[in-house]
């Protein structure tokens, strides 16, 4: 073996390995603080959406909050919750569902025509479940101004989406109310068999029977 070889041997290979990659780096220098500055971009822009989301989501948490405090309130009457919540700007999230509440507490008034020009003024949420809710509200609406017929289409097209978000025994039980009023009897008393037998453990499963033993007795 050649003497330089044997001297090459005798290196430590650490040594080398360390030595190589500072040549390297300064051979790269360049690419590698581009590299590493695009790294760092990239991260401050998803920390920037991230807070910018958190805090979207933060504010809109607390405007529904507000809003179901006087939504809910036992010391303001119907005018003073449509006042006050007719003043909260909503957004597409969970705060959209004030404009339910307001739709809601217009047709609790009885106030049709308001109840149904705020749920136009709708224009969704990214949450399935609030849009689901005002198809439903909107049915209560049909009903309450005499369409029953549309009213009962708009809970059966809601019923066959496997997608909605509102419990199927609900949804079972407002068609049959609808078609007890509408004279439907024989297709109130197929839905409301239909809660017993598919589900059990409705919470609804006493005004079902309640309902049943009505049909049955006229």
């Amino acid at each position: 073996m050649k003497k330089k070889e044997r001297e090459h041997l005798k290196e430590d290979p650490f040594q080398l390995f360390i030595e190589h990659s500072v040549e390297t780096l300064r051979k790269f220098k360049k690419q590698i603080f581009i590299g590493i500055g695009a790294v760092i971009v990239i991260i401050l822009v998803i920390l920037l959406v991230y807070f910018l989301k958190s805090g979207s989501i933060t504010s809109e948490n607390r405007l529904y909050s507000k809003a179901m405090a006087i939504r809910d309130s036992t010391t303001l009457g119907l005018d003073q919750k449509i006042a006050q919540l007719s003043e909260l700007n909503t957004k597409g999230g969970i705060s959209a569902d004030i404009k339910l509440f307001l739709a809601a507490l217009y047709f609790e008034k009885g106030d049709m025509a308001k109840a149904k020009e705020t749920l136009d003024k709708f224009s969704g949420s990214k949450y399935r479940l609030i849009n689901d809710k005002k198809l439903v509200l909107e049915a209560d609406i049909l009903n309450a101004t005499g369409n029953g017929k549309e009213a009962l289409e708009t809970l059966s097209r809601l019923f066959s989406d496997a997608k909605s978000e509102i419990t199927k025994d609900f949804l079972l039980l407002k068609m049959a109310r609808i078609q007890v009023k509408t004279g439907q009897t024989d297709m109130a008393a197929a839905n409301l068999k239909k809660i017993n037998d598919d589900y059990p453990q409705s919470i609804f499963n006493q005004e079902v029977q309640t309902l049943l033993n009505e049909i049955e007795t006229r």
